[in-house]
């Protein structure tokens, strides 16, 4: 058999095949693999994105803390509360007492505490006093959020109960809601 001439049609055939093939291959081998690998890139540099902002926002949470702890332990001595160990209502019912005495009456409402799996105890009370006047509200307040045992005020409203437009003068009635810690890791 003897091997005939291709024509210039099978000629420009063959090399459109030729290409094709080529083209083929190279889609198939190179651009698909590559475009899917920059892709897994594109995620994994998402989800690096997501974790760097979540050790940010960790670690400014951080900073903040120390800040406090910072500012916390320059204060005076006799300003730092301390938390109590576990079951100390008695003590804190004592400092309650002593610190509304100086009101007309009060009332105090303890909740049941609740303790946490890192061994926190949480007491929260809710109190309303009267008082003569706005100034020894006040002082009752201020007194209650910086007492020995270490205690957070939630809420806080005072209603003057005068008919007067000076806010200042009558009786003031207060409403307030704090949160006493405890620890029972403490001995």
């Amino acid at each position: 058999m003897k091997n005939r001439a291709l024509s210039l049609r099978e000629q420009v055939m063959l090399l459109f095949l030729v290409v094709l093939l080529i083209g083929v291959g190279y889609y198939t081998m190179f651009y698909q693999p590559l475009q899917n690998d920059l892709a897994s890139v594109a995620s994994q540099q998402s989800e690096l994105d997501t974790q760097l902002q979540t050790l940010m926002a960790k670690m400014n949470s951080m900073d903040a803390m120390q800040a406090e702890l910072d500012e916390i332990f320059s204060r005076p001595a006799d300003t730092i509360t301390e938390i109590a160990p576990y079951d100390n209502a008695k003590v804190v019912m004592s400092q309650l007492n002593g610190i509304l005495s100086a009101s007309q009456e009060y009332s105090l409402n303890f909740e049941d505490p609740k303790i946490e799996e890192d061994g926190t105890v949480r007491r929260k009370v809710s109190l309303q006093y009267t008082c003569a006047d706005y100034a020894s509200a006040k002082k009752i307040a201020k007194d209650l959020a910086t007492g020995q045992w270490r205690c957070l005020e939630n809420s806080l409203a005072f209603v003057s109960n005068n008919d007067t437009d000076d806010i200042m003068a009558g009786t003031v009635s207060v409403t307030a809601t704090l949160t006493f810690f405890e620890s029972t890791n403490l001995t």
